[in-house]
């Protein structure tokens, strides 16, 4: 386990694909708290509670652009405008059974995302990810 993968957040509507992934990720040793949430508006709660509180904000967000209540659009657009503090440190990765160009193109207009997965999430997708928070915590 990478000691600054502490907590992970996972915001996706579908439970079966939420708990595939989040087996994938414990078998994987990726984080040692995941989180999950429904929908965005949930997430962006939880994170303002967190900033509130001065609790650990999570290091990685996993966001699914089609929900419910707040989709990932609307997340993202909340995220950037919320008074939440370091959330700069936080690494957002959309993820998406999509492979539209111009989804993908949208996702550029969004300096806060860190990578883009196409559904389902590989162990090769998690050390990626992982490889590139190891170097960017080490420069």
């Amino acid at each position: 386990m990478i000691s600054f993968l502490k907590k992970i957040y996972f915001v996706d509507d579908d439970p079966i694909f939420t708990f595939i992934s989040k087996k994938l990720m414990k078998e994987e040793q990726f984080g040692a708290s995941l989180i999950g949430f429904e929908h965005g508006k949930e997430a962006i709660e939880a994170l303002l509670e967190c900033d509130e509180k001065d609790n650990l904000l999570p290091t990685v967000i996993f966001l699914d652009i089609s929900m419910p209540v707040m989709n990932g659009w609307e997340f993202l657009d909340s995220f950037q405008a919320a008074p939440i503090n370091n959330k700069e440190k936080i690494k957002i990765v959309v993820m998406s059974s999509s492979i539209n160009p111009l989804e993908i193109g949208m996702i550029k207009n969004y300096p806060i995302v860190h990578d883009y997965i196409v559904k389902p999430i590989t162990p090769a997708d998690l050390n990626k990810i992982k490889d590139c928070l190891i170097n960017e915590h080490q420069a």
